[in-house]
């Protein structure tokens, strides 16, 4: 596959513009480079070379090895499939792949039972997974199966091409209508659990978002995110005084005020990714899915709607 430099994406390095553009680590970058599976105008580079616009990458996958991740049989909600991808709907509560600390099954264990045969791009404790979603968010995730789909899918996200709508219960009543929250984000220097502007990785964000129902003191809205940050939602509705109902991180006793009722049934940050529309790797032909609400957020909203 060829990915051509244009003047924006000029002087970055490129093991930098390919992490950005194919969420790859730069160790597995710097494999590939050193493998002559990744060249620059057909001659090959290190990891430090500055890219030059008008450039052109060939980017050759390696056929994945056997992964050494355990399959699990789990119920997987699938939402669409065919030969390059599944699009599922993740339950809440569970996580995407594995990393430090995690010794619980994750999604990526129940799929590699499901699918044998998934992208290697990833790499081995991830394979497949083109985007992430936090553990207790809950809705639709992309999972590639062969690598030209691993990398045009991870183009679209970097691009910002891929539309993506999330519904989320926040506190307090919103009086705007809709809005746009644009700043930069990272690693919160004194929390490392955090993501905030205080941060020495700060990184753009911008999310869009829309007052779908008031609740005297909560609010459901639609939000939009056009760039793909870790916690991104969470953070910029917390920075409108909104946070998320039941988030463990930004949620505070000074947020706003549960009842006993509200608190026994909230497990988890209510936010659930509903809708994706995305072009097909392969048709090219444009799909967009939809994941209802989940019973445990729905029942909350079913609460606050009696209420009114």
């Amino acid at each position: 596959m060829n990915i051509y430099i244009d003047k924006k994406d000029s002087y970055k390095r490129v093991d930098v513009f390919l992490k950005e553009k194919l969420d790859l680590s730069r160790s597995y970058i710097s494999k590939l480079l050193k493998q002559k599976n990744i060249l620059c105008n057909n001659n090959q580079i290190k990891p430090s070379y500055v890219l030059k616009e008008n450039d052109f990458i060939n980017i050759k996958i390696p056929e994945a090895k056997e992964t050494k991740i355990v399959p699990i049989a789990g119920d997987l909600n699938i939402v669409f499939e065919d030969s390059d991808l599944m699009v599922l709907s993740k339950p809440a509560n569970i996580v995407v792949h594995h990393g430090a600390g995690i010794n619980s099954p994750t999604l990526v264990n129940h799929i590699i039972h499901y699918c044998k045969d998934l992208s290697g791009i990833g790499g081995e404790l991830r394979p497949g997974i083109v985007h992430r979603l936090d553990k207790e968010t809950s809705g639709l995730i992309i999972i590639a199966k062969n690598d030209n789909a691993h990398i045009n899918l991870s183009l679209q996200f970097s691009q910002r091409t891929i539309e993506k709508t999330y519904i989320a219960l926040v506190a307090n009543n919103i009086v705007d209508k809709d809005g746009k929250i644009s700043n930069l984000i990272g690693r919160d220097k004194k929390n490392r659990k955090k993501i905030s502007e205080n941060t020495s990785s700060p990184r753009s964000a911008t999310t869009y978002w829309k007052k779908i129902r008031s609740y005297n003191d909560f609010t459901l809205v639609e939000a939009y995110p056009k760039t793909g940050r870790t916690h991104q939602i969470r953070v910029h509705m917390t920075s409108l005084g909104h946070p998320i109902i039941g988030d463990k991180l930004y949620f505070t006793k000074k947020s706003a005020k549960l009842s006993k009722n509200l608190k026994a049934n909230i497990s988890r940050h209510l936010l659930h990714a509903s809708k994706i529309k995305f072009i097909h790797p392969t048709t090219k032909k444009k799909i967009t899915l939809y994941s209802e609400v989940p019973e445990d957020m729905q029942k909350i909203i079913d609460i606050f709607e009696e209420k009114n």
